[in-house]
């Protein structure tokens, strides 16, 4: 049952991040190495912004399915039009912002010279179609709330082959260089935003979207905000925290910068087995408390968390064994793939460690218990990472005592996070509890 309901939501996550490899590729293969580094040092701002609004489309689902849940229709339209007019009002908001600071923002994160020109043209792009990607965000947020979990995936697959094929005749045959993949990159996010909305207001029921009636209800708003803003700030600081450790990354030189990069595109694919069983712990743990079965749950947990042991453990080992091959994909230059393989061979080890930081903190989501978490990653992720570049660089400032900033962190999570998980009491949840 939990495999069943994995594969979707991995088939999804692999689609989002082939798309985001995608161009680390034809960077790395068709314009140059200064320009692979570009999309690698401008990777923690996206996300920075992009974990905001994903926290923000959860609170707005969790609303939407609890009022589809009650069948109460009126709820369901407040929700929708308000969820739908705040992506857009936001994503406009912070297109402009984007657009106007992102030079000083490359340069706080002491980028090197030779690829912020490079930077700010692929970031001040994106931008320009940040609001495309908040309303899809949205869009796939409502229909997943009321069951529809197909379509958003299909809208994913028409995206990442225009994505493919746009990105390759601008850059190879139009010669647009990182400008293409820019472009490429906002049409194909433009084409599932239009999908979604017509999706919404062709629909059927209490979820139809009605433009004319797209406006901003402040109490629909407070009470997304409720919800959705505390798990958009806890993302929204990891990553912001991911900018500094980009930070310690620049310094270390352009070169080091795309081998980073390159590594980092590689590190995701190894991390979406977990981060798919997180997901899906969440879920089974929260319907079998839900039902009083507390020992289902516990035996969930024990499975995701077996489960992921054994397929990091054995992606660890492929990648230590074919990490020049892969790397390769990215980028022909030696120099760069030999700093690619250093922060490789610290990373791929210490996977196994993710079980624990990961799919841990999914099973306590699914309980309702979101708050030792939230503390436990924020202060990990953020405050000791942070301590801990801090004092290391200034004894050993190599890729590699950079790089161990991650597994240490996920190691100190994952361990107080389980202590904490195997010490807590479900027993309420008991039927007759």
């Amino acid at each position: 049952m939990m495999i069943r309901f994995a594969i979707p939501l991995f088939i999804g996550n692999l689609l989002q991040q082939l798309y985001n490899a995608f161009d680390a590729i034809v960077v790395g293969n068709y314009v140059s190495s200064d320009a692979l580094a570009a999309v690698g040092a401008s990777g923690p701002f996206i996300n920075m912004i992009i974990a905001f609004f994903m926290g923000m489309s959860m609170g707005a689902s969790v609303l939407i399915s609890q009022a589809f849940g009650a069948h109460d229709a009126e709820d369901m339209r407040g929700l929708i039009h308000t969820a739908v007019s705040l992506a857009i009002a936001l994503g406009v908001a912070l297109s402009l912002v984007g657009v106007a600071i992102t030079p000083a923002v490359l340069r706080v994160m002491r980028t090197p010279e030779e690829i912020i020109p490079d930077a700010v043209v692929y970031l001040r792009i994106y931008f320009c179609g940040l609001s495309a990607l908040t309303v899809y965000n949205i869009g796939a947020a409502i229909l997943t709330a009321i069951g529809d979990t197909r379509r958003p995936l299909y809208f994913l697959i028409i995206s990442s082959i225009l994505h493919i094929l746009i990105n390759l005749l601008a850059v190879i045959v139009f010669k647009m260089g990182i400008a293409g993949v820019g472009f490429s990159t906002v049409f194909s996010q433009l084409v599932t935003a239009v999908l979604v909305i017509v999706t919404l207001c062709r629909a059927v029921g209490p979820h139809r979207l009605e433009l004319r009636s797209l406006r901003i209800n402040w109490a629909y708003t407070r009470r997304i905000f409720r919800i959705g803003l505390p798990g958009g700030i806890q993302t929204s600081i990891i990553s912001a925290s991911n900018i500094i450790v980009q930070s310690y990354i620049n310094l270390l030189g352009a070169q080091a910068v795309a081998g980073y990069s390159a590594t980092t595109r590689l590190d995701a694919f190894i991390m979406l087995p977990v981060q798919t069983m997180s997901m899906t712990v969440a879920t089974f743990v929260g319907q079998n408390l839900g039902a009083g079965n507390v020992k289902r749950a516990r035996q969930g947990v024990k499975i995701a968390v077996t489960g992921g042991l054994m397929l990091t453990a054995a992606l660890s080992v492929v990648t230590l064994a074919n990490g020049r091959t892969f790397l390769r994909i990215f980028t022909p230059e030696a120099d760069i793939l030999e700093y690619g393989l250093r922060f490789l061979r610290v990373f791929a080890p210490l996977y196994i460690i993710l079980n624990f930081s990961q799919i841990i903190p999914g099973a306590l989501r699914g309980s309702g218990d979101v708050k030792m978490a939230m503390f436990t990653c924020v202060g990990s992720f953020v405050g000791l990472r942070q301590l801990y570049l801090f004092v290391m660089t200034k004894f050993i400032y190599t890729p590699e005592s950079v790089a161990l900033a991650y597994p240490l962190t996920w190691a100190v999570a994952g361990a107080i996070l389980t202590v904490y998980y195997l010490k807590s009491d479900w027993r309420r949840f008991e039927k007759g509890g």
